[in-house]
């Protein structure tokens, strides 16, 4: 990772808490002021205990007593600054990568599984939190206590200081020089273990599917081969990060014998005093002390770079759908057109083909065609969850990709037969979150989708905590649910895709009147397969293999014996035929 990387991660979310990190700095370089005098603290109070003229040595105790006291406490203080300021700026980061992830392409999504992106948002992140805590101002604390003790020593005994001198320089080296050899092994273990806990993810949601198909043995294989690969690079990186833990433990003994040797011939040549040899050597088990914590960080550093770099390149990836700089839209319902709209998903081959339609602001289109017709497809275009290939797609009489995105989703929604109810308040599953939408308004949009009975039923009211699947919420009344959020965006433009797909006959029955409800004084663009949802459409649009193969007024379509509409209708069936 270069430090231009490094540079952006600290200015964009460290700057910011400065203030906080100069309160930091301060107790950090005074706690090693401290432990710098407390060693000169116990010289006076030993040559003054060993002189023959009686001293008075009380306040010199009690000095020294008040002086590691206040080394405690600075601590105490350092260590609750460290954590404030990590997860003050790691959650900032987290907030960005969840918000960035968001604005990424389906395609991104695709290919990067729930269980990955948690571990990658999240588990990178901790590695991370302790840089921004920890080794960041613990290195720089470590250094500057490394400088404070050689200059203390050089004035005290320059004989000491140039060996404590050489005996540092050459133990920094060594730990400067291993540092990084590590790093590729955690950011390889890093990537197994978002790549279990996406497997993860994924299979346990499909529990249901899994056990019916009675596929546990092969889900439980690639859950072994997953869980091996993790084992095995992460067992690789800890024996890897084991050679600078090695050369920790040889660099603090040579430096307990520094301490030994080097006062004991200089107080028998006598170069020193008791008091300054026992100073001397409180100052080289004090050396020890940055050089230790410099290679006891070797390993968070080397995950924090690991992090660091997948947080980087995660950050990078940019979306192919780009905001549009904004421009104005009528109020009330819009019109919709599609102009020669050709698109495709990535590299693969397109799936619509030279698409023009036009929906006249406060009319319905309905949309019908066999599975992989095309029809999802035009539904997403038209949230600009993707852009096509060429044509143009314009709502209001303007060019989608001059819109922002959230002023495009502003006024156009789309259900879908795909709804996701959150684990929370009913309360909050209908209005996203929003606190601007009041109770009453709520509780209306229940009832004009009829779910009052289901309502009242519930224990706490708005506040009943639901999940898809419990709580008494069905597939039937998930779906419902979805249709109480478009009630409540109040968009000008809805597109229905496929959103009674999943109903009973009873539920898509209570569910009619909700439709003509939400889709009156607006667009709207109705998906379906089922004819009696199509009833409610001023035209209708037959797609085949991603064409407009038939398009027209509903009823002169209908009248028509020769039109695929026509005989849909006159067979009852479901599906387009053939």
């Amino acid at each position: 990772m270069v430090w231009g990387e490094w540079k952006l991660l600290v200015q964009r979310y460290l700057r910011p808490h400065r203030r906080l990190v100069i309160q930091l700095a301060v107790v950090l370089f005074t706690t090693i002021g401290l432990q710098v005098a407390t060693p000169q603290v116990v010289r006076v109070f030993i040559d003054r205990a060993t002189s023959p003229k009686t001293r008075p040595l009380g306040w010199l105790t009690a000095l020294y007593i008040g002086a590691v006291l206040l080394q405690q406490l600075f601590r105490v203080v350092t260590a609750w600054l460290s954590e404030v300021v990590g997860w003050l700026a790691t959650n900032e980061l987290r907030a960005d990568l969840m918000a960035h992830c968001l604005g990424l392409d389906p395609a991104f999504h695709q290919t990067h599984p729930p269980g990955a992106l948690i571990e990658r948002i999240d588990g990178d992140l901790n590695g991370l939190s302790l840089f921004f805590a920890e080794f960041l101002l613990n290195v720089l604390g470590s250094l500057l206590l490394l400088v404070g003790v050689l200059v203390v020593v050089w004035v005290q005994t320059p004989i000491a200081g140039f060996t404590l001198t050489v005996f540092a320089a050459i133990a920094l080296a060594t730990l400067v020089a291993v540092r990084r050899i590590s790093a590729n092994s955690w950011g390889r273990s890093r990537e197994a273990s978002a790549e279990l806990f996406g497997f993860l993810e994924e299979r346990l949601a499909g529990t249901q599917d899994i056990r019916s198909s009675g596929a546990e043995a092969f889900t439980m294989r690639g859950f072994y081969a997953r869980a091996r690969d993790r084992l095995w690079t992460t067992s690789h990186a800890r024996i890897v990060d084991a050679i600078p833990q090695s050369v920790n433990t040889i660099v603090a003994a040579l430096g307990n014998a520094v301490a030994f040797v080097v006062p004991t011939l200089l107080v028998r040549r006598g170069s020193l005093t008791l008091g300054e040899a026992f100073a001397m050597y409180f100052y080289a088990q004090l050396l020890m002390q940055p050089l230790t914590s410099v290679s006891r960080q070797v390993e968070q550093l080397q995950q924090a770079i690991a992090g660091g770099r997948r947080v980087v390149a995660l950050l990078g990836m940019q979306s192919e759908v780009v905001d549009g700089a904004g421009a104005p839209l009528p109020d009330g319902p819009l019109p919709v057109s599609l102009s020669h709209v050709t698109f495709g998903y990535g590299a693969d081959p397109d799936v619509l083909h030279d698409v023009s339609l036009d929906v006249p602001a406060g009319r319905v289109l309905g949309i019908v065609g066999r599975t992989g017709s095309g029809k999802s497809s035009l539904a997403r275009l038209l949230v600009r969850l993707h852009d096509p290939r060429s044509g143009v797609l314009s709502v209001g009489g303007v060019d989608i990709r001059q819109l922002t995105r959230r002023q495009l989703r502003a006024r156009v929604t789309l259900v879908t037969q795909e709804v996701h109810v959150l684990r929370a308040s009913v309360r909050d599953n209908l209005t996203l979150f929003d606190p601007s939408i009041d109770d009453a308004a709520i509780e209306d949009a229940l009832a004009r989708l009829g779910l009052g009975a289901w309502f009242a039923a519930l224990p706490a009211g708005l506040d009943t905590v639901v999940r898809e699947g419990g709580a008494g919420l069905s597939a039937g009344e998930s779906q419902l649910l979805a249709f109480g959020r478009a009630f409540l965006a109040d968009p000008s433009v809805v597109v229905l895709d496929e959103a009674s797909s999943r109903l009973d006959p009873a539920t898509e029955a209570v569910l009619e009147g909700a439709i003509d409800a939400l889709l009156a004084g607006r667009t709207g663009i109705v998906i379906a397969h089922r004819l009696a949802t199509l009833e409610r459409c001023d035209t209708i649009c037959v797609l085949d293999h991603g064409e407009v193969v038939e398009y027209g007024d509903r009823a002169t379509l209908a009248a028509d014996a020769t039109t695929r509409f026509g005989a849909l209708l006159r067979a009852g069936l479901d599906v387009v035929p053939g």
